[in-house]
C-alpha cells in the first residue's frame, strides 16, 4: 500500500510542469483572475496551458467553494497543472486562509483540487489550529470517522465512491487512541469488473473531531487485460504455496542499539512475496511481472576464500599511501589527510582513510580511499571522474553483463577476504530504468553459508558508456556470527507458518513501462503513456502494527522493530464482559500493559508498579513504543537489569521525571499503592513541582496528613482523576487492575483539555 499523503495542491505540483502560483489578494474568483492576467508571460503560458481543458478557472474555483466556508477566508492561492506521467489529469488547485487576529499565524486554512475535465475534486486538505483542542472524552470512534470518510467520497465524487471499495486488509485494527491529536486513514480502491485495481484509490483522512482533513485521488485511463481463462483463488493459493520458497536470513531488529546489535537472529521473512498470473498460475516477479524462473539465484564472488592482500603488522600510514598508489591512478592528486580509525563502523576494523585534491586544483578534483590496515582491502574508492573524450557524444553504451564482470573481478581484486562472502543478487528486473541511465550500479549482499547476513554490502557504479568505474564501497556490520547456524525449523514448517497468515486475492496490477516510453518521458515530461493492467493473484498477510518476522529458532512471531514476542491474534478475555471497566482495562489490554492469565483479565488482581509505568510511558509516546535503551544503559534500579521487561519503560520514565532516581529497588513488580499511584499521574501531568508545595492546598482527607506525597494526593482528587471513600484517600491501600484502568482513562481525559481548561486549586496562605 502506498503512504497516505495529506497533499497541498499549491506544492506538491511538478516542477517541470507546474505554472507559478499567484497569490490573488481578494476572495472573489474576478480578483483572482485578475492577479494572474496582469502577470504578462507567465500568466500567459498558465492561460494558454489552462485553455485546453473544458473548465475554466472560474468554473473550478465555483465548485472548489462547495467544499469550504470562504466565509472570513482570503483566496491566497490559484495554480494550474497539466497532465503528467505521475498525475495523469490536468488540475485546478485553489487555497484559502484565515489568519489569527493581528497575526501572521495560520487559524484555519483549506485546499482544493479540482479536475480540470471532469470537475471531480481530486485533492483536498483543511487545517484548523483549533482541533487540538478538543476535550479527549469526545473524540470520535473509528467507525464514526469511516462514516465521515463514506459520506464525504459520496457527497464530492460520487462516481468514484461507486468505483471504489473501503479496503483494509492491510490495515491493523486501529487501536484506541491515548490522545486528541490523531487521525483516521482510510483508502477506497477501485475496482474493475469485481477486482481491485490497488494502484488506483481515493485516500481520505478524518481527524478526532469527525472532520476530512485529507483526500487524495489517484486514477489512470488503463487497458484492462481480460484473460480468457481465470484461475480460482483456491488454484492459485496451491501455485503461491508450491512456488514459495523460505530462505533463512539473519536479523537485527531496528530498534536495537549497543551490544545487542552485534547479536542478530536467525529468521524467516515473508516467503509470498510474488504474484501469481491469473490466467497460467505461473510465479511472477512483482517489481517487473517477469517469470520467477527467469531471475537468478544469487552467486558468491568467489565459491572459496581469497588470501588477503596485506598480512601482518597493520599498514603504517606511509604503507597505507603506498598501496593506494599503487592500486589506483592518483598521479594528478596529493595527499590531503589521513585519517586512522582503529575500530571503524565498516566491520569493527581498523582503518585508513585517505582524501587527496587535484595537485593544481584548477577544477576542485578530489579522490577518497578508505584501507584495511589489516588486510589492504578497499572498503572505499571515489573520485571526480569525468566522462573520457572517446564517450564524449556516443549513444553506444557498455552491456550490463560486462559491468557485471568487471564488477565481479573488482571485488575479487580489491576486496578478496570478502569475496567469498559476497554474493551477486539478481536485481536486474528491478533496474530497469538503470539501463537508460548514463549510471549503472551493482550490489552485492553478504551471505554466510547461504543465509542472508544482518549487514554487509558492496556497491559500485559505473559510466555506463566508457565503462569506468565512478565509485566503490564496501562494508560489513560489527555483528559475530555462529561457525554454523544452530537447530531451527524447516523451510516447510516455516511456510507452513506463513500460509496461516495469508489471504489470497485478485488484483489488477499496472504493467511496466517499456524502455520506448520511459525514454519519450525523459524526453518530453508531458508526454502520457498508454497504461495496461494485468491480473494476477496475490497473499496478503496478517496486518500488524509492525512488521514481523517468523523466529527460525523458537517458532514466534516477532516484531522487526524491537524483536519482542508479538501476538498477531489476540484473543479477547474471557472475564470481561459486562464488567463496570470493561471499556478501559480493554484499552489497557490492547497496549499490552496488561496480559491475560489463562485467558483472563483479572480485573480485580492487584496491578503492579512495572504495569502502570509501562502504561503511562505507552500514553506519553502517543501509543507508541517508549524508547529502546542499549545495554550500555546503566539500569537505575538494581532490580530491573537491562533484559528486564520493564527496563526501557522503567529507564523512560526516570528520564521524564516519572520516578525518583535516588531509590536502590524499584519493586516492579510488586502491587503499586494509592499514594504511589498519586504521584505518578500528577508527575505525568506536569504538576509535580505544583505538588512540592503541598501546604498551599486545603483537604478534607483526613488520612493523608502525614503522607510523602500529600500534594500530588489533592491535584489527583480534585482532577477527579482518582477517588476518595467519603473523607478518607487510604494511601498504603493497593490498587485492582479495574482502578488502575479507570484511573487512566481519566488521566487520558484531563491531560487531553488541561491546556484549554486549566485546573485551580483552593490554597490558604499562612
Amino acid at each position: 500500500m502506498k503512504p497516505w499523503l495529506v497533499r497541498s495542491s499549491s506544492f506538491l505540483l511538478t516542477a517541470s510542469l507546474v505554472f507559478p502560483v499567484f497569490s490573488a489578494h481578494a476572495q472573489t474568483p474576478n480578483a483572482s483572475n485578475q492577479a494572474v492576467s496582469n502577470n504578462s508571460q507567465v500568466g500567459g503560458a498558465m492561460l494558454a496551458a489552462a485553455s485546453k481543458v473544458k473548465l475554466s478557472k472560474e468554473d473550478a474555483v465555483t465548485l472548489a467553494q462547495k467544499l469550504v466556508p470562504t466565509k472570513g477566508l482570503e483566496l491566497t492561492n490559484v495554480s494550474f497543472r497539466s497532465s503528467d506521467p505521475w498525475r495523469p489529469f490536468p488540475e485546478w488547485s485553489f487555497s484559502w486562509e484565515k489568519k489569527v487576529a493581528n497575526s501572521e499565524d495560520v487559524e484555519l486554512s483549506y485546499s482544493v483540487s479540482i479536475h480540470a475535465n471532469t470537475g471531480e475534486v481530486t485533492a483536498y486538505s483543511r487545517y484548523d489550529r483549533g482541533a487540538s483542542n478538543l476535550p479527549y472524552a469526545k473524540r470520535i470512534s473509528y467507525e464514526d470517522a469511516r462514516k465521515q470518510a463514506e459520506n464525504f467520497l459520496a457527497k464530492y465524487n460520487a462516481g468514484k465512491a461507486e468505483q471504489t471499495r473501503l479496503y483494509v486488509r492491510d490495515m491493523p485494527a486501529p487501536k484506541t487512541p491515548l490522545n486528541t491529536d490523531t487521525a483516521y486513514s482510510f483508502r477506497f480502491v477501485r475496482v474493475v469488473d469485481g477486482m481491485l485495481f490497488p494502484d488506483n484509490s481515493a485516500d481520505i483522512t478524518v481527524n478526532s473531531a469527525g472532520s476530512v482533513i485529507g483526500y487524495s485521488l489517484t486514477w489512470n485511463d488503463v487497458t484492462f487485460e481480460k484473460p480468457s481463462k481465470v484461475i480460482s483463488p483456491e488454484e492459485a493459493e496451491t501455485q503461491m504455496t508450491a512456488q514459495a520458497n523460505a530462505r533463512l536470513s539473519y536479523l537485527i531488529p531496528w530498534e536495537k542499539g549497543g551490544e545487542e546489535r552485534t547479536k542478530p537472529t536467525l529468521a524467516y521473512q515473508n516467503p509470498f512475496t510474488f504474484y501469481i498470473d491469473a490466467a497460467d498460475g505461473s510465479a511472477l516477479t512483482t517489481a517487473s511481472l517477469i517469470p520467477r524462473s527467469q531471475v537468478k539465484e544469487p552467486a558468491p564472488v568467489s565459491t572459496k576464500a581469497l588470501p588477503a592482500r596485506h598480512s601482518g603488522k597493520a599498514l603504517s600510514q606511509d604503507e597505507a599511501i603506498k598501496v593506494a598508489s599503487d592500486t589506483f591512478d592518483l598521479d594528478k592528486y596529493e595527499l590531503r589527510s589521513a585519517n586512522y580509525n582503529e575500530k571503524d563502523y565498516r566491520g569493527n576494523r581498523p582503518i585508513w582513510n585517505l582524501e587527496y585534491g587535484e595537485k593544481d586544483n584548477r577544477n576542485g578534483g578530489f579522490a577518497y580511499v578508505s584501507i584495511d590496515a589489516g588486510t589492504g582491502d578497499i572498503y572505499a574508492y571515489n573520485k571526480d571522474i569525468r566522462p573520457l573524450k572517446s564517450s564524449e557524444g556516443s549513444t553506444k553504451k557498455v552491456s550490463t553483463d560486462k559491468l557485471q564482470e568487471k564488477a565481479i573481478e573488482t571485488v575479487r581484486k580489491w576486496t578478496p577476504t570478502l569475496a567469498n562472502q559476497l554474493y551477486l543478487v539478481d536485481r536486474s528486473q528491478e533496474d530497469a530504468d538503470q539501463v537508460d541511465s548514463d549510471r549503472y550500479s551493482i550490489t552485492f549482499q553478504r551471505y554466510l553459508d547461504g543465509i542472508a547476513a544482518a549487514s554487509g554490502t558492496a556497491s559500485l557504479t559505473f559510466d555506463t558508456k566508457s565503462g569506468e568505474l565512478l565509485s566503490y564501497y564496501a562494508e560489513i556490520g560489527s555483528e559475530t556470527y555462529p561457525a554454523k547456524p544452530g537447530k531451527h525449523l524447516s523451510e516447510q514448517e516455516a511456510i507452513s507458518a506463513w500460509k496461516g497468515e495469508i489471504e489470497t486475492e485478485a488484483v489488477y496490477v499496472l504493467t511496466p513501462l517499456s524502455t520506448e516510453d520511459r525514454k519519450k518521458m525523459e524526453a518530453l515530461p508531458s508526454y502520457l503513456p498508454k497504461r495496461t493492467a494485468k491480473l494476477v493473484y496475490r497473499a496478503t498477510t496478517t496486518p500488524f502494527e509492525q512488521a514481523y518476522f517468523y523466529a527460525a529458532v523458537t517458532g514466534e512471531w516477532r516484531s522487526q522493530s524491537t524483536g519482542k514476542v508479538i501476538n498477531l491474534h489476540r484473543p479477547a478475555p474471557s472475564d470481561l464482559e459486562g464488567h463496570p471497566a470493561e471499556k478501559e482495562l480493554l484499552l489497557m489490554y490492547e497496549y499490552d500493559a496488561l496480559s491475560l492469565i489463562d485467558g483472563k483479565i483479572m480485573p480485580q488482581k492487584q496491578i503492579t508498579r512495572g504495569e502502570m509505568i509501562e502504561m503511562l510511558m505507552i500514553s506519553l509516546n502517543n501509543g507508541r513504543n517508549y524508547p529502546m535503551y542499549s545495554a550500555e544503559r546503566k539500569n537505575t534500579y538494581s532490580d530491573v537489569a537491562n533484559g528486564s521487561r520493564y527496563f526501557s519503560a522503567v529507564e523512560a520514565a526516570v528520564d521524564r521525571g516519572l520516578l525518583e532516581k535516588n531509590l536502590s529497588k524499584l519493586n516492579p513488580d510488586e502491587p503499586i499503592n494509592r499514594e504511589e499511584l498519586a504521584d505518578m499521574i500528577v508527575r505525568a501531568l506536569g504538576y509535580n513541582k505544583l505538588a512540592d508545595y503541598s501546604s498551599m492546598f486545603q483537604s478534607n482527607l483526613t488520612d493523608i496528613a502525614n503522607t510523602k506525597h500529600r500534594g500530588a494526593i489533592v491535584i489527583a482528587t480534585t482532577l477527579g482523576i482518582m477517588t476518595s471513600d467519603k473523607q478518607a484517600f487510604k494511601p498504603t491501600a493497593t490498587v485492582s487492575r479495574a482502578d488502575a484502568a479507570t484511573t487512566f482513562t481519566r488521566f487520558l481525559e484531563k491531560r487531553g483539555n488541561q491546556d484549554s481548561q486549566p485546573v485551580t486549586y483552593q490554597a490558604k496562605y499562612e
